[in-house]
């Protein structure tokens, strides 16, 4: 039997989320504004990392390949992690997994401070992927259980502040405590954060209560193919693996791209800087948008300015170019995320919400590293201007599906 049949009575969707509404209807309580903390500092340790880990590699005698796969692994084995720890997290509740995440990545950056050999450098890459896609996709549920259902997408969308500002100042702190202090001093310091942010968790309190009704069994061992396949998981989802595998090109190759045209390259990496501070704006004004403007709307709209801001990265001659479509890419990425994660989160119940977060969280994690990967194949054989191009078009497509599935991806007020 399906779940579209075994989903109805007698605890039907409506009735979950009007227990699941809590005592209170405000965003920011002290619950939400510690996951946004704990979520900032681990966020902040990892992007520490950024631009300085393909430096140590060099330090300790490595190659760019070997730079390429401790980037790399990270991600993969984060994705790795999400989709038994979803099944846990729905099974067995969220607050344990983040606590474990966080142990993890403690440990790891333990070991980071007193092991220098290539070889354990990346394998301490692959724990921390697991450590930090363990506590994420637990964070992020948790968060879920916070929020009312009717302010689900305003709420994702503050707490996306969470990982978008540690965008904008992990790399840069990074390069600082490097440049001033050495590696081991940059351990140190993600250490404390991670330590700092396991300490916040204790005092987060567990609002996810698994259902003791009959029917409810079916919902937990639903297996990950049927929720995969529900039209308000997937369509979603495929909308942001879409949009973050195009995206995938200006992350990997926008240095590359200016330093082909003889652009100064400081500059050129101002772009993400504007990216990351528009997109902390945007989610501060979201609220207000998002009352004033039908969700289609906003994603459509979203869709157009990424799209828009790729076009432009295609036929940019000079700087200022670069840092308007940078612009452009925060905006739009602003608004898309908490929208599509909302319209997810928005039509599962409680007890799926880990599940359906590693669903939404993986196509992410998938879209960024196959897409460095295929993006750079394609401009080795194309260059960067079609690549670019490419990847406004393959964003631009997915307006089809919007249209398609207007009525799924429309949230109620």
């Amino acid at each position: 039997m399906r779940w579209h049949n075994a989903r109805v009575a007698p605890m039907t969707k409506d009735a979950v989320e009007d227990k699941d509404v809590g005592p209170t209807q405000r965003l920011f309580q002290r619950d939400f504004m510690l996951l946004m903390v704990i979520n900032f500092l681990v966020m902040t340790a990892v992007t520490t990392q950024m631009g300085t880990l393909p430096l140590y590699v060099t330090q300790l005698g490595g190659h760019a390949t070997i730079a390429g796969l401790v980037v790399g692994i990270w991600g993969l084995s984060a994705l790795v992690a999400r989709i038994p720890v979803g099944k846990i997290i729905d099974r067995f509740g969220r607050k344990q997994l983040v606590l474990i995440g966080l142990f993890i990545l403690a440990a790891d950056f333990s070991l980071l401070i007193f092991y220098s050999a290539l070889v354990g450098l990346v394998v301490l890459r692959a724990l921390q992927g697991v450590g930090n896609g363990t506590q994420s996709t637990a964070v992020a549920t948790m968060v879920a259980d916070q929020l009312p259902p009717q302010k689900l997408s305003v709420g994702l969308g503050y707490f996306s502040i969470s990982q978008t500002l540690p965008a904008a100042i992990g790399p840069a702190i990074g390069l600082f405590f490097v440049n001033r202090w050495g590696f081991q001093s940059l351990f140190y310091f993600n250490l404390t954060l991670v330590l700092i942010a396991l300490s916040c968790t204790f005092f987060v309190h567990e609002s996810y209560e698994r259902p003791v009704q009959e029917n409810t069994t079916i919902v937990m061992h639903q297996p990950f193919g049927d929720l995969l396949f529900q039209v308000e998981v997937w369509v979603p989802s495929l909308i942001i693996f879409v949009a973050s595998f195009a995206n995938a090109a200006v992350a990997a190759f926008l240095v590359q791209f200016g330093y082909e045209k003889h652009l100064p390259l400081t500059l050129v990496g101002l772009s993400f800087t504007v990216q990351a501070i528009i997109g902390v704006g945007a989610r501060l004004w979201f609220a207000q948008l998002y009352q004033a403007v039908e969700t289609v709307v906003l994603i459509a709209s979203s869709i157009v300015l990424i799209a828009s801001a790729y076009l432009l990265i295609a036929w940019s001659q000079g700087v200022f170019g670069l840092l308007i479509a940078g612009g452009l890419d925060g905006l739009g990425f602003a608004l898309l995320m908490p929208l599509l994660n909302g319209v997810v989160l928005g039509h599962v119940l409680p007890m799926q919400r880990g599940r359906a977060t590693a669903i939404f969280s993986s196509g992410n994690d998938v879209a960024y590293g196959m897409g460095a990967i295929l993006w750079g194949v394609f401009a080795s054989c194309f260059g960067y201007f079609w690549l670019y191009c490419c990847a406004a078009s393959l964003v631009l497509a997915t307006l089809y599906l919007i249209w398609r599935y207007r009525k799924v991806l429309q949230q109620a007020r």
